[in-house]
Formats: structure tokens, sequence, C-alpha cells
């Protein structure tokens, strides 16, 4: 603003507070003369110094003033700021310039908040303000935006914050309506962040469209988290679309936006993390309603209608909203903060348990349409008419009688038309006789079993990691993993009532299975990496009873209940596994089929037979390799072997009969999607896919009826993350987004010579490779059919990498760009990939034999060499060249999970050292050299934490290297030149849900 503009904008305020608040629009609307950004400094300026229909004491236009007078001319392109080179200017407020900078140390994109000297003057003010702002960058959660650092240049205070690409809310809701699921997914993001605040102890106090930030990616950005409570000055103006208003009481000052202040803090009393509760509501009525729940000519007006009104209805405003959503609005709305939800996290559930069910309702609505023709999801866009609803299709397996005699049956209701001409309707739209309708009317529909499917979340505490469901669908009961202990908890399912029956401990609980009668519990206790131990406990709760030992996946009962069918690994032989038959006290032991390597019945703790309801055949998955698994049916009188599967899953694991023997369900995943449900027909062997969603699914749990089965849907927010020297205080989430939590054939992520990051996605519903800037920057996906533990060469000329797109799972090579793929190996299963320092040889493992072992290829590829017939489960080749470190078994089991690793010259393979992780840590599939070669690092998760540890080469005890406080830990690795660090890290949720057969 220039001097001229302010006098000119002082002169009008001036005047303007001269007339009475009704006269005052008239007024400025006539000194303003259609000048529309004047008339928005002038009425700003009035709103900074009205307060409740009185005056502040010092008017407003002194302290803009003042800022004005410290206003200085915008930096220009190129000016460094501490570390940071500007690239452009982006605005300027009352809260100072904003710039657009680059991070020279990490290379990438920020954000430079410039504050003013005005706001500065006050030491103490300044020092709190400092404080907060540093709490806040404490909170590293993908929907916060992140505070990098806070530092003085000269005499200019700077904030540095990540800088975020997309539009706000705000602009969002001027451009168009919101879908309801638009709307949801926005209000579960801020409840989150929101949450993670909370916890954190710090309030935002101005929650609303203008500090809420959507990225195109679809992520939601909460901006100025610490930032707004501090504000408390009074002479700091700040002009919005939605002011923020400084307000004075007798207790000082405090900061909101009215139209989204909570009563408490319209009163200015002392607020709690209830006032943001208040002010999401606000934000979520006004992205169904698209206006505000309370408003007024002017702020006070709106301050009092929160106070005293209450808003329109949203059923009002929009028709058809779900009871559930106006329900917890209205909740979040309540005057009274005692009636409110008291903790944002109560709100954060509720709200993703109704986005659940509309997803699984509009599946629903897909095949049977509601009265008027409308799907829950079309509701927003039915309100505001603007996007065009899809028309809803029936399925395949709904007849058109069933469909017309739903019509026919809701103008009934309407209009109580007789029988007779129902029957009239009838004939004339089939166009057929009488005969013809009776026999498409008594023709049974040809649903087949879960064809329309219903879900529903069974537990919500993100920790449950089993479950089973009794016979009658009455109880569940499910095993909670927190930090180092398990336990078995009961609840009913009806009324959500839970009953710890088995009491924390460091074990590991799997095979949880209720007897046929559902009197009894049956689960195994794992106390190492040896077999389980099978016991039985009433299933309320009471002694547990031994039943047997050497048992590695649940049990499945005889129709007749008195025997079940168990798995045992490494029996009778290592490196074997066995289907064992038994009586249900444990004794007339059977073995009923042997699998020899490298076929196994896999894989163990959520696996699992099924014995058929006829009595005759017991199914079970059998792997003849890694990634190829199969469902085989095995003859309960003879062991004979029949294969049901037409096409073998990549991974299968769980399987469970029908109760009409039509097919089996199974849990599987196909290569390209994460596991899921799927049917298997009988004795057809054709696939169908139950679910299918970016979750994955373990465990199935049937009722005797077959309607519903109980499973575990796990979800994970997995981001990348860098930090300089290791230093997990200084560590930054790149926005990559939500890479995915899976496991790789290698490690998801590595560094290229310039300081880039190959890392793993699945962005794209796939797992690819993605390369990025160490900042985040410059991100693009290189490979389209699938890929992952890239690897480049030291020249940065190529990519090493394994994919499956030509149906093997192979090493390739493609350029650092993405180009000319070239596929290395010829093996069924190659994985692993590791360089040699001068890029002219690729180490891997070939897993497609009767055992892992390594190899080694040209990166031209041609004949590969065996370097060892030592089981080797990962292998990676030192810095310089000269040593090999590789993972194995203890176990003769080529299975078996790795448990220690070895360190050989290379290429001699001569030995050099041997080490043992011990059980106290991870199993170490995944080891890398440190950037100076003197030690192995790996991994280690304990309390649900993961860091880095280093095991010297030389001997001695391993060191802890990384000190991160939370967060699991999928992937890290150094960059060349030992500077950087990058991990992927983030939370792994696991839920007991229900799925009912809605046919």
């Amino acid at each position: 603003m220039t001097p001229e503009r302010w006098q000119q904008v002082k002169e009008i305020f001036d005047s303007a507070i001269k007339y009475l608040p009704e006269h005052r629009p008239a007024f400025i609307s006539q000194a303003c003369g259609g000048d529309d950004e004047l008339r928005s400094e002038v009425e700003s300026l009035i709103t900074s110094h009205e307060k409740e229909g009185s005056f502040i004491d010092e008017p407003a236009y002194y302290a803009a003033a003042e800022l004005l007078a410290n206003e200085r001319s915008e930096l220009p392109t190129g000016d460094t700021i501490g570390n940071y080179e500007v690239l452009s200017f982006i605005s300027r407020g009352g809260m100072g310039e904003v710039y657009l900078a680059q991070d020279k140390r990490l290379s990438r994109k920020v954000a430079l908040k410039l504050l003013p000297s005005a706001f500065t003057k006050d030491n103490d003010r300044l020092r709190r303000f400092e404080q907060e702002a540093r709490a806040a960058s404490a909170l590293n959660h993908p929907n916060i935006i992140t505070i990098y650092e806070i530092f003085q240049a000269n005499s200019t205070h700077v904030i540095a914050t990540e800088f975020v690409e997309g539009e706000t809310l705000r602009h969002r809701l001027g451009r168009s309506s919101l879908s309801l699921n638009e709307a949801l997914t926005i209000a579960i993001q801020i409840a989150d962040a929101l949450a993670a605040a909370h916890k954190a102890g710090i309030i935002h106090r101005d929650i609303k469209p203008e500090n809420v930030m959507l990225r195109p990616d679809g992520y939601v950005k909460i901006l100025d988290f610490g930032l707004a409570k501090l504000s408390e000055d009074p002479t700091g103006a700040i002009a919005a679309e939605a002011p923020t208003m400084q307000v004075r009481t007798g207790s000082g000052f405090v900061l909101g936006t009215a139209g989204y202040m909570s009563p408490e803090q319209a009163r200015a009393l002392v607020v709690d993390n209830r006032s943001d509760i208040f002010s999401l509501g606000a934000v979520m009525y006004e992205m169904l309603a698209r206006r505000k729940p309370f408003e007024g000519e002017t702020p006070s007006d709106t301050l009092a209608s929160i106070l005293k009104t209450e808003p329109t209805p949203l059923q009002h405003i929009v028709p058809q909203l779900p009871a559930e959503l106006i329900r917890i609005i209205n909740k979040s709305l309540r005057k009274d903060r005692e009636e409110r939800y008291q903790v944002v996290k109560d709100l954060w559930l509720d709200l993703k348990a109704l986005k659940q069910e509309l997803e699984f309702q509009a599946k629903l609505d897909r095949s049977v349409p509601s009265e008027n023709g409308d799907s829950l999801t079309g509701v927003m866009d039915r309100a505001h008419a603007t996007t065009t609803e899809a028309p809803l299709n029936p399925t395949e397996t709904r007849s058109a009688i069933n469909t017309i005699t739903q019509s026919i049956s809701v103008e009934l209701k309407r209009h109580k038309i007789g029988v007779a001409v129902v029957l009239a309707i009838v004939l004339s739209v089939l166009g057929v006789g009488a005969f013809g309708i009776y026999k498409v009317a008594n023709r049974k529909p040809e649903v087949g079993a879960f064809q329309n499917i219903h879900l529903a979340r069974l537990t919500n505490s993100g920790d449950v990691i089993d479950v089973t469901i009794s016979p009658d669908g009455q109880f569940i009961v499910y095993v909670r993993s927190d930090r180092n202990n398990q336990s078995l908890w009961i609840r009913q399912v009806s009324t959500a009532n839970d009953k710890e029956i088995v009491p924390p401990s460091a074990v590991g609980f799997f095979g949880i299975t209720f007897s046929p009668d559902g009197n009894d519990l049956y689960y195994a206790v794992k106390a190492n990496l040896d077999a389980g131990t099978l016991y039985r406990i009433p299933t309320l709760g009471g002694l547990p009873v031994k039943v047997l030992e050497k048992i590695d996946a649940p049990i499945s009962f005889a129709p007749d209940g008195k025997r079940f069918v168990l798995v045992r690994g490494n029996y009778p032989n290592p490196g074997e596994s066995a289907l064992v038959i038994a009586n249900v006290d444990g004794s007339n032991e059977r073995t009923l089929a042997v699998s020899q390597r490298p076929d196994r019945f896999s894989p163990i703790f959520f696996t699992g037979p099924s014995w058929s309801p006829d009595g005759k055949l017991i199914a079970a998955t059998v792997a003849t390799s890694p990634r190829v698994n199969n469902v085989v049916l095995f003859s309960v009188e003879d062991g004979k072997q029949q294969v049901l599967t037409g096409e073998p899953w990549s991974f299968a694991s769980r399987v469970q009969w029908l109760p009409d023997m039509s097919g089996l369900l199974v849990v599987a995943g196909d290569g390209v999607n994460n596991s899921q449900h799927w049917v298997l027909s009988y004795p057809a062997g054709e696939k169908r896919r139950v679910t299918n969603d970016l979750s994955a699914y373990r465990v199935i749990s049937l009722t005797t009826g077959g309607q519903k089965l109980a499973t575990i849907q796990t979800n994970g927010l997995i981001n990348v993350w860098v930090a300089l020297e290791g230093d997990a205080a200084e560590a930054v989430r790149l926005p990559t987004g939500n890479v995915g939590f899976y496991a790789s054939a290698g490690n998801n992520l590595s560094w290229t010579i310039d300081n880039r990051v190959l890392y793993m996605s699945n962005e794209g519903g796939v797992p690819d490779i993605w390369i990025a800037d160490p900042g985040g920057g410059n991100r693009k996906q290189l490979t389209t059919r699938g890929g992952g533990s890239p690897v480049a060469t030291a020249d940065g000329k190529y990519v090493v990498f394994v994919s499956a797109r030509d149906g093997q799972v192979a090493i390739w090579r493609m350029n650092i760009d993405g180009g000319n793929p070239v596929r290395l190996t010829n093996g069924s299963i190659d994985v692993f990939p590791s360089l040699t320092p001068d890029g002219k040889e690729v180490v891997y493992i070939a897993n497609g034999g009767a055992k892992p072992t390594m190899w080694k290829i040209s990166i031209d590829g041609g004949t590969p060499e065996q370097l060892s017939d030592h089981i080797a489960s990962s292998a990676v080749v030192s810095p310089d060249g000269k040593m090999l470190a590789y993972t194995y078994p203890e176990s003769p089991d080529p299975f078996a999970p790795p448990n220690r690793v070895a360190v050989v010259n290379f290429p001699d393979m001569t030995p050099v050292a041997t080490y043992n992780f011990g059980p106290s840590s991870t199993v170490p599939t995944l080891i890398q050299w440190s950037p100076d070669g003197k030690s192995i690092l790996y991994s280690v998760n304990r309390n649900s934490v993961s860091n880095v540890w280093s095991q010297p080469v030389a001997g001695g005890e391993p060191k802890q290297t990384t000190s991160f406080k939370e967060s699991l830990m999928t992937g890290f690795a150094w960059s060349k030149d030992g500077k950087m660090f990058a991990a992927t890290r983030g939370t792994l949720m696991r839920d007991a849900v229900l799925i009912s057969d809605m046919k």
C-alpha cells in the first residue's frame, strides 16, 4: 500500500466511524466510488477497530500506520535469506510478507514468512511466539503444514515452512459444491490433524476454510498452527475474506474468526480443545450447506448469533443428508461445550465410520436403487445441481422381475394401487402372458455368495491383528498388539462391550478359533521362532488348558466337532510341512499330507486349512514358491490331492468353505492389488473378488450360516522422510503423499549419485518406482507396469529394479529417466538387487528353486553366475566392493525368517564374520552397509517405533544410530556421501471388520 493510498483509506475511515453503524455502509459505498478494493480495505480497518458496538481505546489505523511506516519493498528474486534463495513474492498481510524460496541445502521449495518489526518489538511476545511456533513444528503429521525452522537474519525474523501447492477450501467452495464424499474426506483429515495437535497440547483457535489448503493429490493441509493464538496484539490489523478478529476482554485479547468462533471463545473465556471441535463443526456445516451456520451483518451480530441462535437445520438445506452426519455436526456445534464431543478423536472415529458405511451403501445402491432412484453419494450433487449424477445400474445377477416388483411396491406405498392394477402393470411392462410371469417370478435369483456385501467396523483401536467370530455371530474374539505385548479380548457384536479374557503378555497369539458349539475358544501361543502351542479356554475366560504343541496355523473343526485339522511346519523333516488331524483333546494325531520343499503349506499364522461341510475334503493353500500359491483339496480318507485353483495367486493364505460347498472364501493377492477376499467356486475353481479396495485383509472367520465373516482390515499411512546426518530431530517429511504400506522384494528406496531419492509408491494403485529431489520436488514416475527395489548405478546412468511385468519376478535395468527397460535375468523369482561400486555387476537372490541362493550378472545381461550354495535371503555389496553381507536363517528351513547376517570376502566368498541379531530385534531381512563400509545397518522395531542400528564389521556390540520417537520404518537408505538419511516411515492401522452377505 502506497502512502497516498493509505491516506485515502484513513480519510474515509475517519469519516465513516462518525456515522452510526446502520448508516456506515451507504457512506462507505458512496465515498469509495465503486472501488471494491478500497472499500474492502476500509471495512477491514473498521472491523479491526470495532468491538461489540464500542471502540477500542487506540484507533486501529495507528497500528496500520506503524506497519506502513515499516513496510519495505518486495525482496527481489535471487536475494538470499539464511540458507534460502528467494524465488518470488507470494503475498503480504498483517502477519508479514510471504515468499516462495528454494532451500539450497535440501533442494526443496519452501515458504518464507518475514515478520514485520512492529510485531516483534515486544520481546516477551516474540519469545512466546517462537516457543509456540517451535511446538507447532514438532507436529509431524501429514495434514499439518510443517514448520522447518525459525531464525533471525539481521533484524528480520523468519519462519520457514512447507510450501503447499493447491487451493484453500474457501476458494474451492467458491468454485462449486463439494460431493458428500469430498466433504467427509476433508473433514476426516482436519479432525485427524487436530487430534495430533491436541495431543501435543496445541489448540488452533482459528479453524476456517481460509486455513485449510487442498492439495491436488487429495491431501488436506491445516495452516497456521500455533500462530493464531499468539497473535494477541490489538494493534495488528488483519484483512482477509474471513477476518481474524481481535477481541479485548478484561483478561486480555483472544483471536478468532466471526462465524467460526466457539461460544466460549466469543465470550473471551478460557478455551480448550473443544473450541476447535466447534469450529470444525462450523466448517463441516458450510461445506455441506454452502453457507455459514452463524451469520450477521456485522461481526458483533455474528457473535450474537453464535451465542443465542441455532443454525438452520441441515436437512432443510440439503434433503436426504445422512442422519448420522447431521447428528455428528449438531453435536460438534453444541453451545455448551460439555455437550459437544469431548475429544476430537471421537469425532474423527465417527466420521470415518460414517464414510465407510456410505461407501458400502453406495455399492448397495448401485444394485438396489432407493425409492427415488438416488444413491447417497449423489445427495450433494442434487442439492446444488452443479454436477451430473451417473445413472445407477443394477448388478447382472439381479433379475428384471425383482427390479420391476420393487418399483411397483414403491408405487403401492405412494398411491395405494390395487393388486389388479399391479398385475396389469406387470403384464404390460414384461409383454408376456400370465404363465411367463409366473415362471419368472418363481425363479430363484442366481446370486453368488457375498456378491453384494455390507462392511461394518468392529474395533477402532488400530492395533487388532487377529479376529474370530462365534458360530452364531453374537461374539467376536480378537487379539490386540500393544507395543511388545498381546492380549485376547471378547466383544458382543450388538453392544460393543469388551472384556479381556487373556491378559497382555510378551508373546504372539494366533489361530484363535471358536469351537463348533461356541462354548470354548482355541488359540495358539508363540514365544519365539519355534512352533506354537495350542490352548483351550472357556469363551468368557477361565483357566487355559494345553491341547498340543507344534502348531503353525489356525485349526479347523470337522463337521461333527470331534476332530480338527492343523498345519505343522518343519514336520516330519526340517523344511517340510504337513496337514495333521487330531482329536479335540489333542490325542490320536494322524498325518494327512506332507508338502515336500519347495512346496509348503503357507504362509504361517494367518493361513489355515478348512474342513468341508460334508466331512470329506480339507482345503489348504500350498505355495510352490513365494509367488505361486494354489488352493489344494485333500481327501480326508486317503490324502489324495486335487488342485482347485485354475490360475494361481501370487499370494494366498486363509481359506474357508461356504456352508453349501458352492465354493471357498480365500484371502489372496493377484500381484497387482493388496490381499483381498475372493470366492473360489467348487468344483469349477473360478475366481471372483469379494472386496476390492486399497486396504489389505487377513483372516477369514465365518458364521455357521455363512452370512457373516469377520476379518482384519489393514491400512497404512507411510511417507518418505529425509534427515541431514540422520538427525531424527531434523527429519523432514517429503511431499510425496502416502506411498503405501507393503513389503517389497528388497529395499523400497535408495539414493542416486547426485542425491536424488528413488522410492516405491502405490499412488497409481500399483507399486511403481518414482524419483524426486531430496526436498521432494521434481517428482517423476519411472515405471508404469510395476517395479520395486530400485538401486542406481554410480555413474547415474541406470536404475536396476525388480518387476513382475512379464509374469515372472526378474531383475530389470532402465535408464535413469525410466526409459529403455531391459530384462536382465530369466529366473522365475529373482529379487534383492545390489550393485558393485563400478556398476558393472548386479548381485541378486534367486528364489525360484528349492532354496534361495546368491547370484550375479552383468549390467548388460548375459549368463548369470552362482556365487554360493548357501541359503541367502538378501545380499548387498560393500561400498568398496571387497565384501558382501547377506542374511540367512539359522533353521535349515529355506522358508524360515532370516535371523543371522554373514560377511564374506567378495568375490571369492571366503567368510569374514557372522552376527546373530537376537530375539529383541526385528528379523533383519533388509540390511545395508554404512557409507564408510565399516558397519552393517539394520532396523529394529521396539514399542511400535523403528530405529536403525549399526553392527561393526570388526566386532563389538551394536549401537543405535537414529533416535526417532514414533512411527514404524519400512525402508531406509544413506546417501552415497553419507550426509543425508532417507526412510519410509508411518503408521499401520489394523482393525476387525464384519462383512455381511446381503443377498
